[in-house]
């Protein structure tokens, strides 16, 4: 989730290094404008932010600035995502049956958060979802008119946007968890408007300088959260029965291959530290183990 003017060119896709699927587990780049938003390039802006800066955009009150190392949602004892099994349709690369897959696991995602955010009288509203071919004669108040993005998610419009051209299916082909895992942490940022985490952050953050040194930790804190709520969601689904244990261990592997590399912005944090956020999403599934604004700046560097 870059900052900065959109349109600018995509580098390549970051990779992770050896191992097993290292040839499969290539980064996706996920770009965002305006905010914050999984696994962006190193330039732009990030979309998560909201609208972009000359468009007139009032927040809703529901979504008023709120804390975010003691917000609600990262402070509750029992932040559980209960695990429920999933109806996944299946995985297609045409735009209807992709359309399908995603909203299915929107419905899914629904069933899980949704009762977290209600227990701790936090609002939840569905997202709106835009599954795309492609990302041309798209136009949204984060993007403007640019074609240079990938997933992503727009507050300011509540909406998640998974353009397929964009979501590497030459290299992935029908390992449809890393599409899935990609949709949650997009997910994860909409959780993150929901509560106010993400409105505040980004407030800091345009205070501080978007691309100053707290501003990048302030948008890897961001990123990294929603790395972890991505991870709450994978252990969640896999214990309902929706996921088999190769899948689990294909996503595991797929976000210790992502992050900024030598000379990025610094704005998504290391391959490592995004592998192990995710994992602890994984293993503990509570949203209190996902508070990465009370984490060490060398856990979220």
């Amino acid at each position: 989730m870059p900052y900065g003017p959109p349109g600018r060119p995509t580098p390549p896709p970051r990779k992770s290094g050896g191992g097993f699927f290292a040839s499969l587990i290539v980064i996706i780049i996920v770009v965002v404008v305006g905010g914050l938003v999984r696994y962006a390039v190193n330039t732009g802006f990030d979309a998560a932010i909201g609208p972009k800066p000359s468009t007139t955009y009032t927040p809703d009150p529901g979504n008023a600035p709120a804390a975010t190392a003691d917000n609600p949602l990262v402070t509750a004892a029992d932040g559980t995502l209960v695990p429920a099994s999933c109806d996944y349709a299946p995985w297609g690369t045409q735009v209807e049956r992709a359309r399908a897959f995603f909203e299915s696991a929107a419905s899914c995602l629904e069933a899980a958060w949704k009762p977290v955010m209600e227990k701790n009288g936090l609002p939840f509203e569905s997202p709106t979802l835009s599954i795309t071919a492609t990302t041309a004669g798209i136009t949204t108040p984060c993007t403007g008119s640019t074609s240079n993005f990938a997933a992503f998610y727009c507050s300011a419009n509540k909406t998640i946007y998974m353009p397929i051209s964009q979501l590497q299916t030459d290299q992935f082909r029908d390992n449809w968890v890393i599409y899935l895992s990609v949709f949650a942490h997009e997910y994860g940022h909409h959780i993150q408007a929901q509560s106010g985490i993400l409105l505040k952050a980004n407030s800091e953050r345009r205070t501080a300088g978007v691309q100053s040194d707290k501003g990048l930790e302030l948008s890897r804190r961001v990123e990294l959260q929603a790395n972890c709520f991505d991870g709450m969601f994978i252990s969640s689904t896999k214990d309902g029965g929706s996921l088999t244990d190769s899948q689990v261990t294909l996503a595991v592997r797929d976000s210790y291959g992502r992050g900024d590399r030598p000379g990025d912005m610094r704005d998504h944090g290391t391959s490592d530290n995004g592998g192990q956020w995710f994992e602890n999403g994984l293993e503990h599934n509570l949203t209190s183990r996902c508070n990465t604004f009370t984490a060490s700046a060398s856990e979220v560097s």
